[in-house]
């Protein structure tokens, strides 16, 4: 019986994850290549041309450039660092034995901050996804917590993985590896700044377009209702696919819009700060989460999106400020 239950729930993950394309890795490149374009726009700032051609002069180019950090940016959600199980069983990194990792892979439970509580069980400001504390979906059909929750009950974070990628996102705070990530259903991931500043310090310590475009990846993710609200169902799927979908249709990229909002971010201020800033603004719009109407999900994203590219704007200035010895905190 319980194997049966451990099945069903893995198909009904499955199931929830691919009722839309999962913000997508396209769209993560897509805000990617235009705060790079904003930097180089005649909105952009004397400061932020001179991060322009720091990153176009590493690169060669503008596109080749782009590309390099918009493919790192896109990475992160592929990364195969988090593995979840236990000794009855093996490990894997995505749901059935690694099968669906195009549709859904462990490493994403890195990609949370939790904006609805203060502090977390690592002695962090906010904390990551722990599915105690999620936004609960009350449908039976596109719960992916709860699904995922049955599917992983009682399994455990890698040792080894915790020694790595968890050690990599503490960041100073406090980590047990049984206490914290000995069962799935009480576990306490770390947030995403945590991720963001670890790949941040990478690029401060060895500069390269390929680790501060990882640290890129949480500039999207924090605008992202759903990341500060902590769910991965609430219609977490379809509005990012909506938001891939409708992008440059909807013109979701607004110049104009971007400059209106890039002024409030300070390149000066610690990278963990500027996208907790994101952050709140992101949990402040939580309509695409139980709204799926058109308009709502259009107005949400006319907000959203231009408050991601202003941010990835601030940090790309912070990245190059910092090679010339001007970074800040």
């Amino acid at each position: 019986m319980k194997s049966l239950i451990h099945l069903t729930a893995g198909l009904g993950l499955l199931l929830a994850a691919t009722q839309a394309s999962a913000w997508s890795q396209p769209t993560h490149k897509n805000i990617v290549k235009d705060a790079l374009a904003f930097m180089n726009s005649s909105y952009a700032t004397a400061e932020m041309k001179r991060a322009y051609q720091f990153y176009v002069g590493a690169a060669g180019s503008e596109v080749r450039a782009g590309e390099i950090l918009r493919q790192a940016a896109y990475d992160v959600d592929d990364f195969k660092d988090t593995r979840l199980g236990g000794w009855w069983g093996g490990y894997e990194h995505a749901p059935v034995a690694g099968a669906a990792a195009s549709l859904v892979n462990y490493t994403s439970y890195w990609h949370f901050i939790n904006m609805s509580r203060q502090g977390d069980a690592h002695g962090n400001d906010h904390g990551g996804y722990d599915y105690r504390y999620r936004k609960v979906d009350g449908s039976w059909s596109g719960d992916v917590d709860w699904y995922a929750m049955v599917y992983l009950y009682n399994r455990e974070l890698k040792k080894s993985d915790f020694d790595t990628t968890e050690a990599h996102y503490r960041q100073g705070s406090y980590s047990n590896w049984q206490e914290h990530y000995g069962d799935f259903q009480k576990a306490a991931f770390q947030p995403i700044d945590n991720l963001a500043k670890y790949w941040f310090d990478q690029f401060k310590n060895a500069p390269s377009l390929q680790t501060i475009g990882y640290a890129l990846h949480a500039t999207g993710d924090v605008a992202q209702p759903h990341h500060a609200w902590v769910t991965s169902g609430n219609g977490h799927a379809g509005w990012e696919g909506w938001v891939d979908d409708h992008y440059a249709r909807e013109g979701l990229n607004n110049p104009v819009e971007v400059a209106n909002r890039v002024g409030r971010y300070n390149p000066q201020h610690s990278i963990r700060d500027l996208l907790t800033q994101t952050a709140q603004i992101a949990y402040q719009r939580p309509e695409p989460l139980y709204d799926t109407s058109y308009n709502t999900r259009l107005r949400v994203a006319k907000e959203l999106i231009p408050e991601s590219i202003a941010l990835t704007v601030s940090v790309l200035t912070k990245g190059a400020n910092t090679f010339h010895g001007q970074g800040g905190l």
